[in-house]
């Protein structure tokens, strides 16, 4: 239960305004999902609106709970970041707990677009609607069943280059992330017709190809828009295969997901390559915590664009680093307190350069207690699992500097995923107990 804060008198001169200070935050931080037809179950786009729900606000505001967004400021600087600062939250509270005046009115407040300045190149959307059950529960491999993957033809005859892409769901509240993989293989349609109805219940990866490579969502970023000069290379006819994460609401939802694309013909524009840092096997005891570990080092140079984080509600926090060939250790992404509801990929506000013979260093603290809010397996049992693109992983978006070591990059990245795979008397090397210190 919320601790609602005890309202205090507060100066006049002290207080901050709607049209002054406050209507800034809740457009640029929580407008995108608190809005009609949005993911959030009431809209807060008004003054009116905000003033109605201000205890709530302010107590979920003070909690951390809200707005929505994991990684800390020990990180480098990410796009679209929700997260309030500390003086953005005083400030919520002092209007909050000063009457919540309106102030005098200004300019209006600039509201990000709803749409695209100009319509996407290709729009491919599911044949046939799926209904998200009423309940969840759990399925043979001991996971939640929140998950189920789809296999959309996109009828193309040409490679494109994605420089943007926008998810559009039927049911936004119950849709909390989409990944989303080019298939040329086939092995998805293989997948989906061993079951009745559109999808099937599995990961959305194929073979040593990860879901989301091609990109994703969250709730609160729906768009996902990459930096000039990259791209995702969608090969000509392939089939867009998405792994849609839903919750179950208590009533039957409709699901029918579309994804709009924009290209780029920017013939200096650089693919973007997906590099996994995982563990394809955990093994976690009853009542125990872990650390898990993993590190590589790079064969080239890369431009590191975003990450993606994967993991389910064992994994109460997960940390991204580098050393570089100087010896200088760089933060690249730090989140402390994971919540797999707020799942989605993170974008660097500038590509950061990764020279050749950088070690980057991965960890995830897994928490198989009953102390962890968030484990999904309760009773507990150990937690035994494996998987071909990781268990827990981290999915590193770069583009190397050219062709050829595009070519380097991704034999030397298959070899060590097949490395990973082979029996090994060290399989159990990167776990080790924690005492979630870091």
């Amino acid at each position: 239960m919320l601790n609602v804060p005890v309202t205090q008198a507060i100066p006049d001169e002290a207080v901050p305004t709607w049209h002054g200070e406050i209507e800034k935050i809740i457009v640029a931080h929580c407008a995108g999902c608190h809005q009609q037809a949005g993911s959030a179950p009431f809209p807060l786009t008004t003054y009116e609106e905000v003033s109605a729900r201000s205890a709530f606000i302010e107590a979920v505001v003070q909690a951390g709970l809200m707005p929505p967004w994991l990684p800390s400021d020990h990180g480098l600087p990410l796009r679209g970041s929700r997260g309030l600062s500390d003086s953005q939250i005083e400030l919520v509270s002092r209007w909050i707990q000063g009457g919540k005046p309106k102030g005098a009115v200004g300019l209006p407040v600039e509201r990000p677009p709803v749409t695209s300045p100009r319509e996407p190149d290709l729009r491919v959307s599911m044949q046939e609607a799926w209904r998200i059950p009423a309940e969840g529960g759990p399925n043979w491999g001991r996971r939640d069943r929140d998950k189920r993957s789809f296999v959309v033809p996109m009828n193309h005859n040409r490679t494109l280059k994605v420089s943007r892409l926008m998810h559009r769901s039927a049911s936004p509240q119950a849709i909390h992330a989409m990944t989303m993989l080019a298939d040329t293989t086939g092995g998805g349609r293989y997948l989906d017709n061993r079951e009745e109805g559109p999808g099937y219940y599995m990961p959305g990866d194929i073979h040593d190809r990860p879901s989301g490579s091609l990109g994703g969502s969250g709730v609160g970023s729906r768009s996902l828009v990459l930096p000039d000069g990259y791209h995702w290379s969608l090969p000509a006819d392939a089939d867009l295969l998405m792994q849609v994460h839903f919750r179950p609401t208590g009533r039957a939802e409709h699901l029918q997901e579309s994804v709009d694309f924009w290209v780029t013909d920017d013939p200096a524009s650089r693919p973007l390559q997906t590099l996994i840092s995982m563990v394809w096997r955990v093994d976690v005891p009853v009542a125990e915590t872990r650390r898990l570990m993993e590190s590589w080092t790079l064969p080239v140079a890369v431009d590191l664009v975003g990450m993606t984080p994967r993991a389910n509600g064992v994994v109460t926090s997960l940390n991204l680093n580098a050393t570089l060939p100087t010896g200088e250790r760089l933060n690249l992404l730090d989140i402390p307190e994971y919540d797999p509801h707020w799942r989605m990929p993170y974008m660097l506000l500038e590509p950061l350069r990764l020279p050749a013979g950088t070690q980057v260093n991965s960890s995830w603290v897994l928490a198989n207690t009953t102390e962890n809010p968030r484990n999904p397996f309760v009773p507990l049992k150990p937690y035994i699992t494996a998987r071909r693109t990781g268990v827990v992983a981290m999915l590193l978006h770069v583009a190397t500097l050219n062709q050829d070591d595009q070519q380097a990059l991704m034999s030397w990245h298959d070899e060590m995923l097949r490395s990973r795979q082979r029996p090994r008397r060290s399989v159990k090397s990167g776990l080790e107990p924690s005492d979630t210190s870091r």
